[in-house]
């Protein structure tokens, strides 16, 4: 053999050894609880994992803790090492393809979805459309293969996931087990993310799961798709240690929402949580955001109204088209009501088709604007869209007449919307399910599957009392009963964004966890509110829970950002934004108010706060919020022009209050940016001290009651009611008194 064929052949040869290495125990019978392990890399690829023998010590601590163990294992360099690293490795033999497998934000139900490659915003191939076998369909993430018999692992960082956690239930041992970690170690003046890895045997009877550190990936997981890995092992000197802390929790298990609701339970227990910071009154956020939306107002030659977006074209629901007039509404005044009503005047009689569904995009010259998905399927609409507008216009007109403004709302306009419910009825009665896609013209499903028409139950539901169809209240039964099944089988929802595909999103999680506290208000049926904390939990895995460490040189870094409460969009796009797209999460309060659980309430402050962070000093706000390494690490991303952010900003500030008051319980709870104290109380009254922390003055809104309020449904425009304000000037403090 020549020269060259050597070279070949020993290229050959060390790419099958990297390829051989794996992190499953060469025994699949599990006597211990987790093996402890010494790994040699070569650039990304593992070359080595064995037991810990030749290169480390280890010295272990065990802490018994609620419901589980606390684990730290300190491993103690042996020798001068290079591209090193260590591991922990916790393994199930008594597994299958069948379990579900998540990390926060990252993985869910393993993501064995359907692979292709497309482009960002460009939907599903042409041959995909009107297919009802159409399993859901995903561009590259990291995933456990869905075909048995092929390798089977994915790897990602912290900095992948909104919590450091690995969580699965084995369905066969009714068993669920919670990972949970800290980011990563501190390493030569840096944090290096653990890795967090899952490995499944080629027959699927054995799975590993892996704490590593560093992480090192084979593969970048990036905004689509994979690249280069940069990820490397590290030098080590004889006598440096890595320490490695887990918890580890097990617990009898039926299901995916119980598996939800027990990591709902422990998520933030493991990390050291720092408060969320107080940075802007949530009155100061109203009166920045209106002002944005303001400017995106468009007056033309023949049509003037609220843009959601970068351009002068109106875009249906999803990022604000009919969303955001909802807080300019709410503002009350005759300038902003106007504008509103021309906004409706312009799309609500265009962009339709036969069916009474509206097209995505309208352009300022009053024809549909095909971009997306549509640039390349001509005649669909992506159904969210469409169930946004069904939901936030109904709202609209009930909050007009709660205004005492009911003559301004035009019979045509209750007839438009009358037709898009109409819309969603008949596809429901003729095809079952809403699709991800729907055809616009004849209301048939274009994309099948997903959860991406959750918000039309809550809209169904409105519309039902608003507009007197009973029919309505029972298709929206009937739908929810559907999507909450799904759900609970596969531990996910999708559909909701219209730039990727059928991935795993947190849009369509906080619209479902609103629609089925939407029926429990208007039926009082618990079932409905036990849905909805299942949903709910699955929007906290959405959501960050703890103070992730950026690097020092990034710009929020340098701004000492907390980003716990930045809510993930999906798994394809892998960035942080400020709070929920697009809703201001009061589904979470309600569920709060209704059960005392403060879980949810904790969630909500957190997502609250984390927007301010993303508002920069000339009052913009930033899309980005993110510390993945997929999409803007620590940087401010777009520059603050994102007007959904602008609208869900302002829609918390109206629609949560910022201090919540049980009279009868003694409790308060804060959302605002500022702090309480609760300094006497008697029969009759209690006397709080309010103090703000932040550079701006801060109008504060209460609502205080009692057990017997609080047992009445909230509904929807609540804030109406609220008329109690507390004023605090910036830096100062003042006392109010609550009656009982």
């Amino acid at each position: 053999m020549n020269r060259a064929g050597i070279l070949i052949g020993l290229m050959l040869s060390f790419v099958m050894t990297c390829k051989a290495q794996q992190w499953l125990s060469e025994s699949q019978n599990v006597t211990s609880p987790y093996r402890l392990l010494e790994c040699t890399y070569e650039g990304p690829q593992l070359v080595k994992c064995s037991d810990v023998a030749t290169d480390w010590s280890v010295e272990k601590l065990v802490d018994d803790k609620e419901d589980g163990k606390e684990y730290t294992f300190t491993f103690t360099a042996l020798r001068n090492l290079e591209k090193a690293g260590v591991a922990v490795a916790f393994d199930e033999d008594r597994w299958s393809s069948d379990n579900y497998v998540m990390i926060p934000a990252a993985v869910y139900n393993g993501n064995r979805q359907r692979i292709v490659n497309r482009d960002y915003a460009t939907g599903l191939d042409k041959a995909d459309y009107y297919r009802k076998d159409l399993a859901l369909t995903s561009n590259p993430i990291p995933q456990l293969s869905p075909e048995f018999g092929a390798e089977s692992r994915l790897e990602v960082l912290v900095n992948n996931a909104a919590t450091p956690a690995i969580v699965y239930l084995n369905r066969a041992t009714r068993k669920g087990t919670i990972l949970l970690t800290d980011q990563g170690i501190e390493w030569n003046g840096q944090i290096l993310d653990h890795g967090l890895i899952v490995e499944e045997s080629r027959d699927r009877s054995h799975a590993s799961f892996v704490i590593s550190a560093p992480g090192v990936r084979e593969k970048k997981p990036e905004f689509i798709g994979f690249s280069k890995s940069p990820d490397r092992g590290i030098s080590v000197k004889k006598g440096e240690q890595i320490a490695v802390k887990v918890t580890r929790i097990d617990f009898y298990c039926e299901d995916v929402p119980a598996l939800l609701e027990r990591f709902m339970k422990y998520r933030k227990t493991h990390t050291q949580t720092e408060e969320p910071r107080n940075l802007m009154p949530m009155s100061e956020v109203l009166t920045r955001m209106v002002r944005n939306i303001d400017e995106r107002y468009y007056k033309g030659s023949q049509w003037e109204y609220y843009c959601p977006e970068n351009a002068d074209w109106m875009s249906y629901g999803w990022i604000g088209g009919l969303m955001n007039t909802y807080p300019m509404l709410g503002l009350g005044d005759a300038e902003h009501e106007q504008k509103v009503l021309h906004t409706f005047d312009f799309a609500l009689p265009r962009a339709k088709g036969a069916s009474g569904y509206y097209y995505d995009v309208l352009g300022s010259d009053g024809n549909v604007l095909y971009r997306d998905a549509a640039a390349l399927q001509k005649g669909i609409g992506l159904t969210r869209k469409n169930a946004d507008i069904l939901y936030w216009m109904v709202k609209q007109f009930m909050l007009l007449e709660a205004q005492g403004k009911q003559a301004v709302i035009r019979p045509e306009w209750k007839n438009q919307v009358r037709q898009l419910a109409d819309a969603f009825v008949n596809t429901w009665r003729k095809h079952r399910t809403w699709g991800n896609y729907i055809d616009v013209e004849s209301g048939d499903i274009a994309v099948y599957n997903t959860t991406g028409g959750a918000m039309a139950v809550a809209g169904l539901v409105l519309a039902s009392r608003y507009l007197g169809c009973p029919d309505y209240l029972q298709v929206a039964r009937e739908a929810a009963s559907g999507y909450y099944a799904d759900f609970a089988l596969i531990g996910f929802t999708s559909g909701g964004c219209g730039d990727i595909l059928q991935n795993a999103d947190s849009e369509t999680a906080i619209a479902l966890t609103t629609s089925l506290v939407t029926l429990y208000e208007a039926t009082g049926e618990a079932v409905y509110l036990k849905q909805a904390q299942d949903l709910a939990n699955l929007c906290a895995t959405w959501t960050v829970s703890f103070a992730y460490r950026l690097p020092d040189n990034t710009p929020l870094a340098k701004l000492g950002a907390n980003l716990t409460g930045a809510v993930w969009a999906s798994t394809q796009n892998k960035h942080g934004a400020p709070g929920f797209c697009t809703q201001s999460g009061d589904a979470l309060f309600k569920i709060y108010r209704a059960t005392g659980n403060t879980r949810y309430a904790d969630l909500l402050r957190d997502v609250i706060h984390a927007h301010a962070e993303g508002v920069q000093p000339n009052g913009k706000i930033t899309e980005r919020l993110t510390y993945c390494d997929a999409d803007s690490r620590g940087s401010r991303g777009d520059g603050g022009k994102t007007g959904w952010n602008e609208t869900n900003g302002a829609m918390m500030a109206l629609e949560i209050p910022g201090i919540y008051i049980r009279t009868d319980l003694l409790e308060v709870y804060v959302f605002d940016h500022v702090t309480v104290e609760m300094i006497k109380q008697n029969n009759q009254e209690i006397l709080l001290k309010v103090s703000n922390p932040t550079a701006y003055d801060a109008v504060v809104t209460v609502f205080a009651e009692d057990g017997v309020q609080a047992a009445r449904p909230l509904g929807d425009n609540a804030f109406l009611n609220w008329k109690d304000k507390i004023k605090v000037k910036a830096g100062k403090s003042v006392t109010y008194k609550v009656r009982k």
